[in-house]
């Protein structure tokens, strides 16, 4: 059987052909079809029990003939959807891991994160990762986006790390899709941007695929392929076309953004090759976390001490605030979290009178980068329907909230903005032409902030707003129906 997995920079996904012939994404967790790009790596080296074929069959017996019992009744309590025999089987397996990973705690704690991932360390995906970190940060190693590092200029033993940590990643969802799905999977098609990582352009692309080659196979894949992700898409919107046009796919993702002038339709979609198809295509590394970053960074930190002076007249290092808000940076966290950091931001809270520096050192102390983040995030979200919030940070301070409208969202996320402007102008000048449609995809896309500025690029032409996190990975199993199945 084959499949197509977009292995995200904030989610992965994966689907399969259905018997109506059509693309359909399996459930990877609590049911969704989406599991959050992070693992945790829990302190303990006995490895959990294996999850019981038999406690899991009467488990989800006993949930079914729950959901049965309160739809017969009538309950209009309850506003939870009905599930699938799929989504049940999902949600009952991971409450079934986490129970006997409960059993099997110990106090043993590993030295590294490479010693955890090689050891019978029992590994957490997802948000219920997110939740372990956020829970107890000193309990473990957190891990997220581990796309963001393929390509970088990274050490040897960096590499290694996230190597490992994709292929367990990959192993995770090959498993719980042959699980869920009952089939064997030996074919996939895996979703790549058109550029990793800028730092090392070609190069770094190569090493990249490279290591998502040799995980996919480690894990069992028979037969890998890769196919630009903004292709993908285009393949998706191809099924809805009823005539020939030319679309620029604009890809918003977590962690790229990329573009691809395409020629799409009935004339087109059964040729053998698609080369000539595509007209053009551009990328880079810059997503839907910068934009969240940058949102922190402008409107956030200045909360926690950015623009304060020192009693040398002084401003505190813009640096710090930057590293803090910076999740996806490596380098940036490892300075951050080091001693001469610690040391440095200790004698810069005692250089100032102004108290809001304070938060950044509690910040760093409790490891509480990560639910900064979400909380830009959660800002950016909900300014998608409201002019004006006011964003609560009680992991800080209990009545502390930080007021945001959306016109600063904009104002901080301005340079993001000509950089994607300058993505999709490359993209036209290699095409030579203009699109008929634009086709739009990715989680960035939801902000009205960003479709207010796509429209404001090509006001008379028409936009059609794909799938937020479904269309690259249909796109990928229609591929894969064309490669694998001929």
């Amino acid at each position: 059987m084959f499949a197509g997995l977009d292995f995200g920079t904030s989610n992965c996904s994966i689907g399969i052909i259905n018997n109506d012939n059509e693309p359909v994404l399996v459930p990877l967790e609590d049911g969704e079809t989406r599991l959050s790009s992070c693992i945790f790596l829990e302190h303990g080296v006995i490895k959990p029990e294996v999850v019981s074929e038999y406690e899991l069959s009467k488990r989800v017996r006993a949930e079914k003939a729950s959901q049965s019992q309160r739809i017969n009744s009538g309950d209009k309590s309850s506003n939870q959807r009905v599930l699938s025999d799929d989504e049940l089987v999902n949600i009952v397996r991971k409450q079934l891991r986490k129970e006997n990973r409960e059993d099997a705690k110990t106090s043993q704690k590993s030295q590294s994160v490479m010693e955890a991932l090689q050891s019978n360390s029992e590994v957490i995906f997802g948000k219920e990762a997110e939740l372990a970190h956020m829970s107890d940060p000193e309990n473990g190693f957190y891990i997220k986006s581990p796309k963001s590092f393929l390509g970088a200029n990274i050490s040897e033993v960096q590499q290694a790390v996230f190597s490992t940590v994709v292929e367990k990643m990959l192993a995770f969802i090959k498993q719980e899709t042959e699980y869920v799905k009952g089939i064997e999977l030996e074919q996939v098609v895996i979703g790549r941007p058109v550029n990793f990582h800028g730092l090392q352009g070609d190069d770094g692309n190569v090493q990249a695929l490279q290591i998502m080659n040799e995980a996919a196979k480690k894990v069992g894949f028979k037969e890998v392929e890769f196919l630009m992700e903004p292709v993908a898409a285009a393949y998706d919107y191809e099924r809805q076309l009823r005539d020939d046009r030319v679309v620029l796919i604009l890809d918003l993702g977590g962690g790229t953004t990329d573009c691809s002038m395409i020629k799409l339709g009935p004339s087109h979609v059964n040729l053998e090759s698609r080369e000539n198809c595509i007209l053009s295509y551009s990328g880079k590394r810059l997503g839907g976390i910068d934009l969240d970053n940058k949102l922190a960074l402008m409107t956030i930190m200045p909360h926690f001490g950015k623009h304060a002076l020192l009693t040398n007249g002084l401003p505190v290092p813009i640096t710090l605030f930057s590293q803090a808000v910076n999740i996806n940076d490596v380098r940036a966290q490892q300075e951050f979290s080091s001693h001469r950091t610690g040391s440095e931001l200790a004698r810069f809270c005692m250089m100032t009178k102004d108290k809001r520096l304070q938060r950044l050192k509690q910040l760093r102390e409790r490891k509480l980068g990560l639910r900064l983040n979400q909380s830009a995030e959660m800002a950016k979200i909900h300014l998608s329907a409201n002019d004006n919030i006011d964003l609560p940070l009680h992991f800080i301070e209990d009545s502390l909230f930080v007021p945001i409208s959306r016109d600063e969202l904009g104002a901080a996320i301005s340079d993001e903005l000509r950089q994607f402007e300058l993505l999709i102008s490359e993209s036209l000048r290699q095409a030579g032409t203009r699109p008929d449609t634009i086709f739009v995809t990715g989680g960035t896309a939801i902000s009205p902030v960003i479709q207010t500025w796509i429209n404001s690029i090509f006001p008379d032409v028409e936009v059609v707003i794909g799938n937020h996190f479904g269309s690259v990975t249909s796109g990928l199993v229609t591929h894969a129906q064309r490669v694998f199945r001929g």
